[in-house]
């Protein structure tokens, strides 16, 4: 995510659901590289208090903060944004999140009439916040050059209701750039299969019009107890959208106009191409059958003469 933000120093970063501060301090390194020279302004906000102070300390110990503005405080983001200019939401250059997958409860009846304008598309019902958070990631964008990276349930891609119409309003905004669908278990207390959508306020000429969808459900590192993406996995996923071309099983450029035919879905297995499955001649298949059949036969017949030499069967009739 970091890597498709691609922050520069002097950049501000903003990640409305920071947690422990770890996105923070990846995007802290990034900027910095290893020579930590000038880094940009850095802001989260989190919601349990004791997680917020977690991320302050966590900054400090990792000495990212040296050299960078980083203000983190503690909040509930879909109720009362901390970060706001006269009235209005504050921007940001890079805007990050992984917030808590379709959130429940979260205010919904605020956020219809909401007073900083989020409900850019429409308002999520209060049992899944997804789109809520997704579109105050979008109204923290700076107007001229903001991105956002978050990582959202597989879900968004595809539910229909009110977040079709809310996901037809995305698309036609062409903010969206890049969809990634992720391998399942990856991530900790999460079992759905996870996303990233990536949205850019300033697409490169040749981008606009058209969304790069990747599918990286083979792309990672089985591990005992998750599933991880190594840093070459990340580079695998990362060359694929850098080098934004159709390749077959992995990843396809769609226009709007082809997203509007398919429904407004941006699930990606509708949209990359699939290696041709080899067809076998039908009597080929029904030999096979009847031969795997015969197998298990012969099989059961043994395995019953077995038994009965062996006393557990008694006057058995097999039929």
């Amino acid at each position: 995510m970091v890597w498709l933000l691609d922050p520069r120093p002097g950049d501000s970063i903003y990640d409305p659901a920071c947690g422990t501060g770890g996105m923070l301090i990846e995007s802290l390194r990034y900027m910095g590289g290893e020579k930590r020279q000038s880094f940009g302004k850095v802001y989260g906000q989190e919601k349990n208090l004791s997680t917020s102070a977690i991320a302050r300390m966590n900054v400090y110990l990792h000495g990212e903060g040296v050299g960078a503005d980083v203000t983190i405080t503690q909040g509930d983001t879909l109720r009362s944004p901390n970060y706001t200019e006269n009235g209005r939401l504050k921007t940001f250059n890079a805007v990050l999140a992984n917030p808590p997958f379709s959130l429940k409860k979260w205010g919904a009846d605020a956020f219809e009439s909401d007073k900083y304008g989020r409900n850019l598309w429409g308002c999520p019902t209060d049992t899944n916040a997804d789109f809520a958070w997704l579109q105050h990631m979008v109204a923290s964008m700076d107007p001229q050059r903001g991105k956002v990276a978050v990582v959202l349930p597989q879900g968004v891609l595809f539910r229909g209701g009110r977040e079709q119409k809310m996901r037809k309003k995305l698309i036609e905004s062409d903010l969206l750039e890049c969809v990634i669908s992720l391998v399942g278990g990856l991530f900790y207390n999460a079992g759905v299969s996870a996303c990233i959508l990536f949205l850019n306020n300033r697409k490169q000429p040749e981008h606009c019009g058209k969304v790069c969808m990747i599918d990286a459900t083979s792309i990672y590192t089985p591990e005992r107890a998750q599933n991880t993406m190594t840093e070459q996995d990340i580079q695998t996923v990362f060359d694929l959208y850098t080098h934004y071309e159709d390749v077959i099983e992995r990843c396809k450029i769609v226009t709007i106009d082809d997203i509007h035919a398919a429904g407004d879905t941006l699930a990606v297995n509708s949209y990359v191409e699939r290696k041709p499955v080899p067809v076998k001649d039908p009597a080929l298949v029904r030999a096979e059958y009847e031969k795997a059949l015969e197998d298990v036969r012969m099989a059961e017949d043994r395995m019953r003469e077995l038994l009965t030499e062996g006393g557990y069967l008694i006057g058995e009739n097999r039929d």
